[in-house]
């Protein structure tokens, strides 16, 4: 974690590919979404029953937003990246890409905000616990040059 952010790899089968034969659009957001639980995950905020869940981990996605710059064309790793671009009080952006885990092409990149819910379903703000775990995912700098738009 720290400045790169968090680093998850994930395996992308052959079910996943379209009938072009790269990775379907609507599984980069799965990847991204698997990527975010490993990463809460590693922090021991992991659940296996929604009862179960910290408090924090109680969110609503607002918007998330994908530009797609090369095609996945194979089965094999995928590795997305998350930092945190902005915190609010009651809300986190996330900026993401997905990338060839060799330092290869960058296939996507985005940004996801949520929204943390509280009991009665209205935007809570986040534990002061959970603004220091995000806090210490904030990158400021802007995508790596290797995502310039192709």
């Amino acid at each position: 974690m720290g400045v790169t952010g968090f680093r998850h790899d994930t395996p992308v089968y052959f079910d996943e590919l379209d009938l072009n034969g790269h990775l379907h659009n609507a599984r980069f957001a799965l990847h991204v979404e698997r990527a975010t639980s490993a990463l809460f995950e590693s922090l021991g905020y992991g659940w296996t029953s929604f009862a179960d869940r910290h408090p924090d981990l109680v969110y609503a996605v607002r918007e998330l937003n994908l530009e797609f710059l090369a095609p996945f064309s194979s089965p094999g790793p995928l590795r997305t990246e998350l930092w945190v671009h902005h915190l609010g009080r009651t809300s986190c952006v996330y900026g993401f890409r997905c990338t060839d885990p060799t330092e290869g092409p960058t296939y996507a990149r985005g940004r996801r905000a949520v929204v943390k819910l509280g009991p009665d379903g209205r935007p809570e703000p986040w534990s002061a616990t959970m603004r220091d775990i995000l806090g210490g995912l904030h990158r400021t700098e802007g995508p790596p040059a290797d995502e310039e738009r192709r």
